[in-house]
């Protein structure tokens, strides 16, 4: 009898947890890497945000900006120049090689900053990465592919301004110009969040 007890409490905080899980806000956030509109979204914004909203969402971090792909990826232009592509594929290689939301943050909160190393190789290796895996990524295909890849989503929201932030896949003008400068604000209204870091 306790054992079916157990099990029926198990069960129902396991359904609780999943429950959660699917009802976390999803935040992706499209930008570029020397755009200094990114720099102080993230400097701003999102850096600014405690440890109880980063827990209720999940982000996604696409950098492409206003780049466009040449010959399916066989080189890229960039708003802000070749160092900008060259720093849009470095982050989308680290990105894809750190393991956990936190250390995503941590990364590109060290390298979208006006002091940051521009070509993007000082955070990598203080994000703990494997550096030889992380150049093999930027210097061959699967670095192409995530770019492409970075291309495809953005074309997909067709961005008038960069950095662009979306709740939930759906662009909101509205949304976006408020995220500009109160980002913790829409992540308690929208996640229904109360408390800490919570107007």
């Amino acid at each position: 009898m306790k054992q079916s007890v157990l099990s029926v409490l198990l069960v129902a905080a396991l359904a609780a947890t999943i429950g959660q899980a699917q009802a976390q806000l999803r935040v992706d956030v499209y930008y570029a890497h020397l755009c200094p509109d990114s720099v102080r979204f993230v400097q701003d914004q999102l850096l600014t945000l405690n440890q109880n909203l980063l827990n209720a969402i999940t982000l996604d971090f696409i950098p492409f900006g206003k780049a466009h792909s040449v010959n399916n990826g066989q080189s890229f232009v960039c708003q802000h120049g070749p160092a900008e592509c060259e720093g849009n594929r470095v982050q989308s290689c680290i990105l894809n090689l750190l393991p956990t939301q936190q250390a995503q943050v941590n990364y590109v909160g060290c390298q979208m900053s006006f002091t940051a190393d521009p070509r993007g190789w000082e955070c990598a290796f203080r994000s703990g990465v494997n550096l030889n895996t992380a150049e093999a990524c930027v210097e061959g295909t699967l670095g192409t592919q995530l770019q492409l890849e970075a291309e495809r989503r953005t074309a997909a929201i067709s961005p008038a301004f960069i950095p662009t932030i979306v709740f939930n896949g759906q662009f909101d003008q509205g949304l976006q110009d408020r995220s500009l400068n109160d980002l913790a604000g829409i992540i308690c209204e929208l996640a229904g969040l109360t408390g800490a870091g919570c107007p």
